[in-house]
């Protein structure tokens, strides 16, 4: 699993505003912070970070939060070193409910990490993934107070419905049945941060199912062969569509799922 923060203790500049007034008394010159997170997968870092980032800013969970005011240099990445999200930012806010931790407005970031964070947004918006706060730092002058304020929770509920078959998929209590054609392709391509390349798919799904829960998975080719038989767990949904990640798929065996899913998958122009 990853590691969302749980403790960014570090030095604090000695900058503070007042959230009264919105100026800034300055003591000393501001000094960054450093915040680095790192995580096992891409499929990680979207369970637990990824709903929580806008184009202006981000809410980091953490119980020890800093300062408003504070000047912090952060980076996301895997634990194999690839970098995800790096960029500087101001601690604008800081929240005690629904959960403890601060909001981040972005001062910089990297043009990879541009790219990175439009394509996160993106998905959120097609998903309408809502975050743990309100994530518009562009106005500042009314922070969430500690009893809550504006905050909002990320609870999605429960999936409603029956069991639903779509073409080329079945889901069926903890049995999940798909055959790899031009309509299921893309399951496995479409989400950018659950996709075949990482290690996992998202799928329309009425049944009722629970983050984390287990699927035994079967993935066929067009016409039937196997590719793919094991296990797969939940680890994000929204309404009606399950993120899945294969658990300890063989190497060889993912190399071929990978490798059909790309024959079918419809080539940019």
């Amino acid at each position: 699993m990853g590691t969302p923060p749980a403790d960014l203790s570090g030095r604090r500049p000695s900058r503070v505003m007042n959230v009264a007034t919105g100026d800034y008394q300055d003591r000393a010159p501001r000094v960054a912070t450093p915040v680095e997170i790192r995580y096992q997968s891409i499929l990680d870092f979207h369970e637990h970070q990824a709903f929580n980032i806008s184009r202006s800013g981000m809410f980091l969970p953490t119980p020890d939060p800093f300062s408003v005011g504070t000047l912090v240099e952060f980076s996301f990445s895997l634990t194999d070193g690839l970098s995800l999200l790096r960029g500087k930012g101001e601690v604008v806010r800081v929240v005690g409910a629904p959960q403890t931790g601060m909001g981040i407005r972005f001062i910089g970031l990297e043009e990879a990490s541009r790219r990175f964070l439009d394509a996160i947004v993106q998905t959120n918006e097609r998903e309408y993934r809502r975050p743990t706060v309100v994530l518009d730092f562009g106005n500042t002058a009314s922070p969430i107070s500690a009893e809550g304020g504006q905050a909002r929770s990320t609870s999605l509920g429960p999936l409603k419905g029956a069991t639903h078959v779509q073409p080329g998929l079945h889901v069926s209590g903890s049995d999940l049945r798909m055959q790899l054609t031009p309509a299921t392709v893309g399951y496995f391509t479409n989400n950018p941060l659950i996709n075949i390349r990482l290690g996992g798919f998202v799928i329309p799904c009425e049944e009722e199912v629970s983050l984390g829960a287990s699927f035994n998975v079967l993935i066929e080719d067009f016409i039937g062969n196997p590719l793919f038989t094991g296990k797969g767990k939940v680890v994000a949904k929204h309404e009606h569509r399950l993120g899945v990640r294969l658990l300890d798929p063989e190497k060889a065996v993912m190399l071929k799922l990978q490798s059909e899913v790309a024959k079918m998958a419809p080539r940019a122009r």
